[in-house]
């Protein structure tokens, strides 16, 4: 018989509670197809739903990162999330299953790229743990509640947590920012009616008669 170190016993038990999570469908159903509105009207919808999928998770997150979601599909939207590190394929969710608080403090995490204190450097870094760590730093950010990682989302919850996570990355500078168009610098000596406006070409005065 194998007897495990505390040790391993400690890592065996967050290895699973990793791989744990996002587990049922939802059994409640809403009137209006969700995945047919548009960003606006979809993100009202979550306001009042009861239980968040992960397909609408991964929809918040993408309108989160991006300010807007362009996919089409439950796969575009997954494989976007993972290209950018902000969901992980080895959680294989369903779209149809419900959203723990852990999977969405994971992504809000990297969306709004909190460094994480040192248990989730340590054990997030190599998949052990990573959401119930990250739901820590939510809570400590005041992103989120005080919850258990495997909590569901409620749609009051999660938008709550984008309003915070929003107005976190508005504070941190994290949003692209357009450069202010400036007019072209006028020649020296020129004299005021040169200055051109942002939008317009510079042009030459009118010269005065004889």
């Amino acid at each position: 018989m194998v007897v495990l170190s505390r040790c391993s016993r400690v890592l065996f038990l967050i290895a699973l509670s990793a791989a744990a999570g996002c587990g049922a469908p939802r059994a409640w159903q809403p009137d209006v197809d969700p995945s047919t509105l548009p960003d606006v009207e979809f993100q009202a919808y979550l306001a009042d739903a009861p239980v968040v999928t992960v397909a609408e998770g991964f929809r918040a997150m993408l309108i989160l990162a991006d300010g807007e979601d362009t996919c089409t599909t439950f796969e575009e939207r997954r494989a976007k999330l993972e290209e950018r590190g902000i969901a992980r394929p080895v959680w294989k969710l369903e779209p149809d299953h419900m959203l723990d608080k852990g999977t969405l403090a994971y992504m809000i995490r990297q969306i709004c790229r909190i460094r994480g204190g040192i248990n989730l450097n340590l054990f997030g870094s190599v998949g052990l743990g990573e959401r119930r760590y990250a739901l820590r730093e939510m809570i400590y950010e005041d992103i989120m509640a005080e919850a258990a990682d495997f909590a569901v989302v409620r749609g009051g919850e999660l938008v709550s947590a984008l309003s915070k996570a929003d107005a976190w990355m508005q504070k941190h500078r994290l949003y692209e920012v357009e450069p202010l168009e400036l007019p072209p610098e006028p020649p020296p000596g020129a004299p005021a009616e040169w200055i051109a406006s942002p939008t317009t070409a510079p042009s030459e005065p009118a010269q005065a008669g004889p």
